[in-house]
């Protein structure tokens, strides 16, 4: 019995997979075949990034430096708050 090997794909894998499939005008059925894909694995992930929101592209990563002004923190207190996206939140604080 031929052994199995299971190869973890990334998201960006899985959705190049699915617009290829779209694109070759192939069911998904034979398609995966010709790919050696799980059809359930491959209806999964479809429905599976359908359901998630496209994360908008940013424009690179750039550094961008911020002035600290310490004259009006008579105490070294902090708070930072970073918004990740689907209602992520980052907060960090220094009392």
């Amino acid at each position: 019995m031929p052994t199995r090997t299971h190869h973890r794909r990334s998201h960006e894998e899985w959705q190049r997979l699915i617009t290829e499939q779209q694109q070759s005008g192939l069911s998904q059925r034979a398609f995966c075949r010709e790919n050696g894909l799980a059809l359930s694995s491959f209806r999964n992930w479809k429905r599976r990034l359908a359901a998630t929101p496209p994360v908008p592209e940013t424009g690179g990563g750039e550094w961008l430096e911020l002035p600290l002004d310490l004259s009006h923190s008579a105490t070294p207190h902090w708070e930072i708050e970073l918004d990740l996206g689907n209602g992520v939140c980052l907060r960090l604080r220094q009392r």
